[in-house]
């Protein structure tokens, strides 16, 4: 968008998050947006999914104006108006109005979209989230939903996202960051360095924990991959593990510098049904307190555990989940 010239066109932008809000557009991935929109929300129901049968509608007309986007599901009706550098003139009134005939029972959501924080439309329901907070929230949702994505969107998105956080910081914040760098270049040269060693060294020891986890009995096994994003220290062990028909369990080892920790989420099926699976399989978790869809174990090691130890936690999880469709059959 900044090569094109438009950073700042609210249209541009409103299209591009109304492509990647609709779960059926081919990007690939999924309610990823959506998702990181509810974790807000406009309500106390922020911890409840989007639901089916879900509806991206842009430039809506009104009694007195245009929504710029119109999301619908069958348990939500949301409202997004998108505001860049432009201050908010639209008739909030008329939406709010719009959206409470139109919602016809479902759980409504009335958003405004800004780079700043505002008050704005607070009287007729909108809730404010700054572009800074949303594009945080995608990013920390996004190795949920990356594995099924169409590469080519994901760095789309990756972009977008990156001209969001520019915009964000302007230039003042530039000048800042240059003015820093010129002064303590050697020290950050020295630092980044370290950085890509200290990566370097998350790889290899996600790689060996690989080597110490047998999966080759289990046909259920789909896929045992590492995975990591280029700015975060985080590296990742994940196995896709087929538990029924309907139920594709993801279990990831979770390295950072804060130490190891095991990540359980359907990447196919519903949380529910992980949930009880793991409740018959007398499998420990906890709820990760901002995406319900994921269920962490309890079970955490430091930073320089020895592997085997954590090698055996994993492979004892592993082999509850691939077995799990066998025990079904014996019962």
């Amino acid at each position: 968008m900044e090569i094109a010239g438009y950073p700042h066109y609210e249209n541009a932008c409103s299209n591009i998050l109304a492509f990647y809000m609709d779960p059926e557009e081919s990007h690939g991935l999924g309610t990823l947006v959506l998702d990181a929109l509810m974790s807000f929300g406009a309500s106390a129901e922020t911890d409840v999914a989007i639901g089916g049968s879900v509806s991206v509608e842009r430039e809506v007309a009104t009694d007195k104006g245009r929504i710029d986007i119109l999301i619908t599901s069958d348990d939500h009706a949301i409202v997004i108006e998108n505001k860049i550098h432009a201050g908010v003139s639209n008739p909030l009134e008329d939406y709010a109005n719009y959206l409470d005939h139109a919602a016809d029972g479902r759980l409504k959501h009335k958003v405004l979209l800004t780079l700043h924080p505002t008050s704005e439309g607070s009287e007729w329901g909108f809730r404010n989230l700054t572009h800074e907070e949303f594009v945080g929230q995608i990013h920390a949702l996004l190795g949920l939903y990356i594995s099924g994505a169409d590469t080519r969107y994901l760095t789309i998105l990756l972009d977008f996202l990156n001209t969001l956080e520019n915009l964000q910081r302007g230039t003042r914040m530039d000048q800042e960051l240059i003015k820093f760098l010129a002064d303590r270049s050697d020290d950050v040269q020295d630092l980044l360095f370290k950085v890509k060693g200290f990566k370097d060294e998350l790889r290899i020891k996600v790689q060996e924990l690989q080597n110490l986890v047998n999966v080759s009995q289990y046909r259920s096994i789909e896929r045992s991959e590492l995975w990591r994003t280029g700015t975060l220290l985080v590296d990742i062990l994940y196995h896709d593990i087929r538990a029924s028909e309907n139920l594709l369990v993801t279990i990831e080892a979770v390295v950072t510098p804060r130490g190891w920790q095991f990540e359980i989420w359907p990447r196919k099926g519903n949380p529910s049904e992980l949930r009880g699976l793991l409740e018959d399989l007398e499998i420990q978790f906890e709820e990760r307190p901002q995406h319900k869809k994921c269920f962490i174990s309890p079970v955490h090691f430091d930073y320089n555990e020895n592997l085997d130890r954590i090698g055996l936690v994993l492979q004892e999880l592993i082999d509850k989940v691939a077995t799990s469709k066998e025990r079904k059959v014996a019962r």
